[in-house]
């Protein structure tokens, strides 16, 4: 092998690996940039603290967990399709044994506006286990109005559960 073939080996595995750190370099950076704005950050955490639907279940806690029974989570993916551009409110029915959530019925109240990002309907009754809202996609993190609400509604229903559905099968659940 002649000097000239090796010098030509070894500058192309140094390109390589340049091009390597510089991709990568840029990556990170785009990276840290996304995820440290607030739609990235909000993303990311709203994908933290939210579940996943899976055979019509959703585990919320160590114990907890949501069972849609009958077509309410079909019923319920139906109004989120339908209401892609602005929030709703459903007031989730059914029955609690243990720490299992059996919904059967989706009622939709009374709804005054709906906006990209509020909604003001009439409250859940007593009889409802679970006060749901929409929110925006991939943003399942409820907002400090959203919690007041909620302990509006906790008053009326000591079982009751605040859900945050941001995705047609994501959900964040707060008790």
């Amino acid at each position: 092998m002649e000097e000239w073939e090796f010098e030509e080996e070894e500058e192309t595995k140094l390109k390589k690996v340049y091009i390597f750190l510089v991709s990568f370099f840029i990556l990170t950076i785009f990276l840290v940039y996304i995820f440290s704005t607030s739609v990235g950050a909000g993303i990311l955490a709203s994908l933290i603290s939210s579940s996943t639907v899976e055979n019509n279940e959703l585990d919320f806690s160590f114990d907890g967990r949501l069972i849609f029974e009958e077509d309410s989570l079909e019923e319920l993916k139906k109004v989120y399709f339908d209401n892609l551009k602005v929030e709703f409110k459903a007031c989730l029915n059914g029955r609690k044994l243990n720490n299992v959530y059996f919904i059967d019925e989706v009622h939709i109240p009374v709804t005054y506006s709906q906006k990209f990002n509020q909604v003001i309907a009439e409250p859940c009754s007593e009889d409802s286990l679970v006060s749901l809202h929409s929110h925006p996609y991939k943003r399942c993190i409820p907002s400090e109005q959203d919690f007041r609400s909620f302990a509006s509604f906790k008053e009326r229903q000591k079982e009751g559960l605040m859900i945050v559905m941001c995705e047609p099968g994501r959900f964040g659940v707060y008790e």
